[in-house]
């Protein structure tokens, strides 16, 4: 559920970080995966990586995500959340590897 703060929030940020999407998820994969290779092996599909299908998986899922939340912010967009959990799942995403990615994907989005 989204508060009333957060949505104003989202609201207005996501023209800027929607529109910036190819370069925020370009650099977050290339700082991650250069400071935490060991995630290449078995997490991040090389060739999905090479392929940029990796990066628009992302972009679309942040917009997608933001767009829900937005639409109806008293629901949780549970169908996106499943697909994302289950596939995490799938390839063994530990609780740990959420700290990581938190920290390079909201580093990528500030821009440093």
């Amino acid at each position: 559920m989204l508060s009333p703060e957060s949505a104003a929030v989202v609201r207005a940020t996501l023209p800027a970080v929607g529109g910036a999407l190819d370069e925020i998820t370009t650099r977050f994969y290339g700082t991650m995966l250069a400071d935490r290779p060991e995630l290449l092996d078995g997490l991040f599909n090389r060739g999905n990586q090479a392929s940029g299908e990796q990066r628009q998986a992302l972009a679309g899922s942040i917009a997608s995500f933001a767009q829900a939340l937005l639409a109806d912010p008293d629901a949780r967009p549970d169908a996106l959340l499943a697909r994302i959990a289950h596939k995490h799942a799938v390839l063994g995403v530990t609780e740990d590897q959420y700290t990581v990615v938190h920290k390079y994907l909201f580093r990528a989005i500030g821009g440093a």
